[in-house]
């Protein structure tokens, strides 16, 4: 008897599959339908799965399995990127639904600050002593003295 296949196989079908996203990128533009609404068609993967009638996860093993396939995707998911960026901040797309996609892409609202060289912008000394005004600012006396030296004698 022969061996079945522990999993359902997948029907990935090379230049036929890469035709299909491409068709699925060129029905992904959105629509204005009056009033300054629009019926958005982001493409995004969860989207694609459906237009290949796939999970989610079969895209994800044919981006693993087919470097065409991964290299359509990554065209995917830029094209995502730059509609939400463009559209954002034009202001036809809800910002804040933007920046959430965008923060999949790497985006970041985030600011880093670090000091000459990327080093801390406080010397850990400098932190000590600022931690001990303020215990004790909060505290009173840290130290069982009646006044606080900043000089630390």
């Amino acid at each position: 008897m022969a061996k079945r296949p522990a999993h359902r196989p997948t029907d990935y079908k090379g230049a036929e599959t890469i035709k299909k996203v491409r068709e699925y990128l060129n029905l992904c533009k959105d629509e204005y339908v009056g009033l300054g609404k629009i019926r958005v068609k982001l493409p995004s993967i969860e989207g694609l799965s459906v237009y290949l009638d796939v999970s989610r996860s079969t895209l994800y093993l044919w981006r693993e399995n087919h470097q065409e396939f991964s290299d359509i995707l990554e065209e995917l998911l830029s094209r995502q990127a730059e509609v939400l960026l463009n559209n954002g901040l034009s202001g036809d797309y809800n910002s804040t639904i933007a920046k959430l996609v965008l923060g999949k892409h790497g985006y970041t609202d985030k600011t880093e600050l670090t000091g000459k060289d990327g080093k801390d912008l406080i010397s850990p000394e400098a932190k000590e002593k600022g931690d001990q005004a303020i215990k004790f600012y909060l505290n009173g006396n840290p130290s069982n003295n009646s006044t606080w030296n900043p000089a630390g004698n």
